[in-house]
């Protein structure tokens, strides 16, 4: 991965969930699960040349410390933007996606020190074709009024040959039609494919719910892992491959 450069920003601990735990790692999915903790949009300071994603507690002994055992090889470099998501003491766990061809993701840690604030709001509406990896896949285009059509693709598994051969790749879709809540959106899997409200069937626990924010340039998505096939998810950051209509 090439450097990534992030404006630097200062966070509160009272502003996001807390990893206080040794036994706890820096994850998108359960971080950006939760309703309540808003993600972050922050910056790698502009002073900073280099700054390393670290491993957490459970990476080694001593982590996470920028040292050459806790350093991941994904960096970022100065005005790269990242999400951040939690806080472990003096560190943020953080998630950079890059942009075409692989849109690769980089989760793990950077010293809150390297980070500075940028602006939240997202640059641009909510339609394109949105990409987080090679196996999750978000397309989003305007209908009427303010509403937007939601089509989504994941697989686990897609990017295994031994998996294709063998026709393990697991997949799943997600579709909806809604109107967001200014940068935020959630929905629920509906039997005609447009959607219901998240909280719909507040007892069932085997229904896809979707939680969606435009920050910066990303869109966001955290599902409840019941969207798909085993170890299928959305749960990501996404950047735009090409502008909607």
């Amino acid at each position: 991965m090439r450097p990534i450069a992030l404006p630097v920003l200062l966070l509160g601990a009272a502003l996001l969930p807390s990893l206080a735990g040794a036994e706890e790692t820096c994850y998108v999915v359960p971080t950006l699960g939760a309703a309540d903790s808003a993600p972050q949009l922050k910056a790698v300071a502009a002073s900073q040349k280099r700054v390393h994603f670290l491993k957490g507690p459970a990476g080694g002994p001593g982590c996470p410390k920028d040292t050459a055992g806790c350093r991941l090889k994904e960096y970022l470099v100065a005005n790269d933007r990242v999400v951040v998501t939690a806080v472990q003491g003096a560190y943020a766990c953080a998630t950079f996606t890059g942009g075409a061809p692989n849109f690769a993701s980089t989760t793990g840690l950077l010293p809150l020190s390297a980070l500075a604030d940028t602006p939240q709001a997202a640059e641009g509406d909510w339609t394109g074709a949105w990409r987080s990896g090679d196996e999750q896949e978000i397309d989003i285009r305007k209908v009427a009024g303010n509403a937007i059509a939601i089509e989504g693709n994941a697989t686990y598994g897609g990017d295994d040959p031994e998996r294709v051969a063998r026709g393990a790749v697991n997949a799943g879709q997600i579709g909806a039609t809604l109107t967001p809540e200014g940068d935020k959106a959630a929905f629920s899997a509906g039997d005609d494919g447009k959607g219901a409200p998240y909280d719909a069937n507040p007892g069932d626990d085997s229904v896809c719910r979707v939680r969606l924010w435009r920050v910066g340039p990303y869109l966001l998505a955290a599902d409840n892992l019941m969207c798909g096939g085993m170890n299928v998810s959305f749960t990501g950051v996404y950047r735009r491959e090409k502008a909607g209509k």
